[in-house]
């Protein structure tokens, strides 16, 4: 049902044939709770087509010229402009009005720093009042468990569950302060003004209880269509009461945006109480209240996929959104540009990333002929290309485009803007897997320092940026560092999260990985079990976080030298990747590679080799040939070949993976030294001392520059270096 175009036709049908010149207009700013909206003057108002810009007056009145138009007659306003405001409802550009001699168009701005300021108040209070329900249905739970009068294993899945939608409600927030930010209190009666405050306030019962006695959100689609049928019986009665009708429908639509409204309060209240299944319905029957409304379909279409993971149900609300775009808009407009974009995000949720590509390429190239290759919005698409090659392994080039997105970031935002420490991390991270750990030192401190002007000291953001930072010198060898770093970020984890949060169990991990790093394989035995303990409470045994707390257990084992024990962990992690993500999977190809080195290290290379080989099959079907994954098989390989004593074979697959590391990772990467050194390896097993030396040197001119002196691999290239020096002076 167009709903829209109907009103038109009916305006038309009417047969006004007044010739009017022009169009009267009022612009106000948005009415606040505690006061009503104001007229504003200075603002230019253009309309599509004609060089008729006008600026509002004192009383926020204008008169626009309309030259030919007849009352009824479409028009579309181009450009509505007064610098520090912003449209409230930015979907007014580039929609068509029928023009009246008249009846006042109404343009409704709002002041963008009280936008914001509005913005943040109502963030903390969802963020309040959402991590309140949170720690109830946590304390209830817990007593539940304690009273016996639910089994470990509900408990589990209900914690999991409640956690899953306390996570996905906070990646929501911005979304829902960004609507009740906007809405304008003069245009709601009594009721609908308690409502709006009370869930500003979080009073989330009281508004529910007072919503249902205004509105019954189960017959809404129904009581919608027999309002829209009376409607079409009255239209097709007569000609002359189509001025009824069109008051009639005036009155519907009045009345659609009333139910959606409450629709929408209703979902609000059910995401903060973690209750899925009713926020699911209330937005998805406001979306089919009118199918051709946008936002309502992008907003059905965002739950969808943040919320539920059905990206084909993600994928029907944004390919509607596209087709009203192209039919409202034009198919060149920015809405078109926007959801090409968001159908690539869906393409890449779905792993599907030469369809994301795609799709992506698509909106790069409308976003550019509209808004140029500067402008935020097309940064915005930028920052999509840079996650697909980020997901691909290619970081040189997401670092390309990353860098694009914070360049025209610096230009038109604030320095202490969040969104810019938000890039920065991702550059840092992109920087950390390339080897360029300066790099990512450099940009990691600058969004801590963005953060620390805009955050509270206890702020989850923060702690992840201090984890990035305590990542970045784990890789360096900068292992007290690091471990510093990441008992500060656990620390205020424990404090915002507490102990048993999955983001607090992943910093007791990455501290296990550390001390691991240390050689303290005992301490890092005790993390990966503290983190297993969370994990395993939460989500139960077959799970991916508790996978991956398995595997590192059973890395430690490894390093003890237990390798049948290592082998057991190893197994059951596979088992439990198998299970959630399939055979043909990246992280299933590391647990196959690991497995193999246990293999080798227990000197049963056939199966080592048997296992590597499956790793490489994986990676090479689904990584590309140029991942820096697959030169660590080649690498794996390679030394296995090389314990054999087929040195040929060895040498091929290692200069094999240097290329790769070279070319992916960079001359100066630890990864490279490590090559270089298991060349040198191999060519010290041949007797070829000098071009073992060579390759030492090589491997330890690296680690001088990117390594501190203690890192292992440092050590292990000085001793290796020695060693051939004593062979060849025995000589």
């Amino acid at each position: 049902m167009n709903l829209r175009i109907l009103f038109l036709s009916l305006l038309i049908l009417s047969g006004l044939c007044v010739t009017a010149q022009t169009q009267p207009g009022y612009v106000k700013t948005i009415g606040k709770r505690d006061q009503k909206g104001q007229a504003l003057s200075g603002v230019t108002v253009r309309v599509k087509g004609d060089h008729n810009a006008v600026v509002s007056k004192t009383d926020g009145t204008f008169s626009m010229p309309m030259s030919g138009k007849k009352n009824g007659q479409p028009y579309t306003l181009q450009q509505v402009q007064k610098s520090g405001y912003e449209l409230n409802e930015r979907t007014i550009i580039g929609r068509q009005y029928a023009f009246s001699s008249t009846v006042p168009l109404t343009i409704v701005m709002v002041s963008s720093a009280q936008l914001q300021a509005d913005k943040r108040r109502i963030e903390n209070n969802a963020y309040k009042t959402a991590e309140k329900n949170y720690k109830a249905k946590m304390a209830r739970l817990e007593k539940q468990l304690k009273e016996k009068s639910i089994s470990e294993e509900q408990y589990r899945t209900e914690l999991q569950e409640l956690q899953d939608k306390f996570e996905k409600y906070q990646s929501l927030i911005d979304e829902l302060a960004e609507h009740y930010a906007h809405t304008d209190y003069d245009e709601l009666d009594e009721k609908e003004v308690e409502v709006n405050i009370l869930i500003e306030n979080g009073e989330l019962e009281k508004a529910d209880s007072l919503i249902h006695t205004l509105f019954d959100p189960i017959d809404v689609l129904k009581r919608n269509k027999e309002a829209l049928a009376r409607l079409d019986q009255t239209i097709a009665g007569a000609q002359g009461i189509l001025d009824q009708a069109n008051a009639d429908l005036a009155a519907v639509l009045k009345q659609q945006e009333k139910d959606a409204e409450y629709l929408y309060q209703l979902y609000t209240i059910a995401l903060t109480q973690f209750d899925n299944e009713r926020a699911s319905r209330y937005i998805q029957t406001r979306a089919e209240l009118d199918t051709t409304n946008i936002p309502w379909q992008a907003e059905a279409g965002r739950f969808a996929m943040n919320y539920l993971a059905d990206y084909s149900l993600t994928l029907q609300y944004y390919q509607r959104c596209l087709r009203q775009s192209q039919v409202q808009y034009g198919e060149q407009s920015s809405w078109a540009a926007t959801f090409i974009d968001d159908i690539g995000v869906v393409f890449s949720h779905q792993e599907n990333y030469a369809k994301a590509l795609e799709w992506h390429y698509k909106a790069l190239a409308l976003k550019t002929q509209l808004f140029g290759e500067e402008h935020p919005v097309t940064a915005m698409t930028y920052n999509n290309i840079a996650s697909l090659y980020t997901s691909r392994g290619n970081y040189t080039k997401a670092l390309d485009w990353l860098h694009k997105v914070l360049n025209i970031q610096e230009k038109n935002l604030r320095k202490d803007d969040p969104s810019i420490a938000i890039v920065c991390i991702n550059i840092a991270l992109a920087y950390e897997h390339n080897g360029n750990y300066q790099m990512a030192l450099e940009y990691a401190q600058r969004a801590l320092e963005i953060q620390e002007q805009q955050l509270e000291v206890d702020d989850r953001g923060m702690a992840l940026t201090i984890h990035t930072q305590a990542l970045i010198y784990d890789d360096m060898g900068n292992y007290d560092k690091a471990l510093e770093l990441y008992q500060k970020a656990l620390a205020i984890r424990e404090r915002v999260l507490g102990i048993n949060h999955p983001s607090t169990a992943d910093t007791y991990n990455n501290i296990g990985l550390v001390y691991e790093n240390l050689g303290n394989y005992k301490k890092a035995l005790e993390y990966y079990q503290k983190g297993l303990s969370v994990y395993e409470m939460i989500f139960g045994r077959n799970n991916m976080s508790t996978g991956f707390s398995i595997h590192n257990i059973g890395g430690a084992y490894n390093k003890l030298g237990d390798y049948e024990k290592a082998i057991e962990y190893y197994q059951e992690a596979l088992q439990i990747f198998e299970n959630n993500m399939g055979t043909e999977n990246p992280s299933v190809a590391t647990i196959y590679n690991n497995i193999g080195v246990a293999y080798e290290n227990l000197k049963d290379y056939s199966k080592a080799l048997e296992w590597c080989q499956k790793a490489l099959d994986i990676r090479e079907k689904v990584l590309g040939a140029d991942h820096p994954a697959i030169a660590s098989s080649y690498s794996n390989i390679g030394g296995i070949y090389n314990h054999q004593g087929d040195y040929a074979k060895a040498l091929e697959l290692l200069f094999k993976a240097l290329d790769i590391r070279e070319r992916v990772l960079g001359a100066e990467h630890p990864n490279t030294a490590l090559t270089y050194n298991k060349i040198g390896g191999v060519y010290d097993n041949q007797g070829d001392y000098t071009s073992a030396l060579e390759y030492y040197e090589k491997a330890l001119a690296i680690c001088d520059n990117v390594l501190s002196n203690d890192h292992p691999l440092t050590q292990t290239v000085k001793k290796n270096i020695e060693s051939i020096k004593q062979k060849v002076g025995k000589q």
